[in-house]
């Protein structure tokens, strides 16, 4: 099994035969579709024609195993796999030809950084956030560019003082030229 770019590809040969196959994408997560597709191709006698089985588990629980039958179409045969959680699986590829062959490769399953719901949520917040501070942002410059109310009315001024109050204080204090002429 080597890596190349988002393909996982499988490689295999002896004298008879051999095997070619990729697996998309090259690092699967745990809850996510992978596709499988493989050949038979034989170096002398008739075409493989089937059938061809994959069976995958983790490494350490072999009773928790899944096989699955390909089906074919046009030279290669093809299945989607889904692994239930993250670790090391085993896959065994078998098939008759001339003889049974039975082939197994490991491949790392990661996990998902974030449960599907929870991703979805957070994207769903951030998008409810981004557009409730949009608006604040446009009613605020709604606001600003409004035309000003006129200023408001000055405070009423109090009414000067009446003549008759400012008269007796004018008459306590005697006139500078009246007192000289006596």
């Amino acid at each position: 099994m080597e890596r190349r770019g988002d393909v996982l590809e499988l490689r295999w040969a002896d004298a008879e035969e051999r095997l070619q196959g990729t697996l998309h994408p090259a690092s699967p997560r745990e809850g996510e579709p992978s596709m499988l597709s493989l050949h038979v191709g034989a170096f002398e006698g008739p075409e493989f024609t089937g059938p061809l089985t994959v069976t995958f588990h983790l490494k350490d629980s072999p009773a928790q195993q899944v096989t699955r039958t390909l089906q074919r179409e046009g030279v290669n045969w093809h299945t989607q796999v889904e692994f239930d959680e993250p670790g090391l699986y085993e896959l065994e590829v078998r098939y008759q030809n001339t003889r049974l062959k039975v082939l197994t490769g490991h491949l790392t399953v990661a996990a998902q950084p974030l449960p599907p719901g929870l991703s979805w949520g957070i994207l769903a917040l951030s998008a409810g956030t981004a557009l409730a501070l949009g608006v604040r942002a446009m009613v605020r410059r709604v606001k600003s560019s409004a035309p000003t109310s006129p200023p408001p009315a000055p405070l009423p001024v109090a009414p000067p003082e009446s003549a008759e109050a400012a008269a007796p204080a004018a008459s306590t204090v005697p006139p500078p030229d009246a007192a000289s002429s006596q």
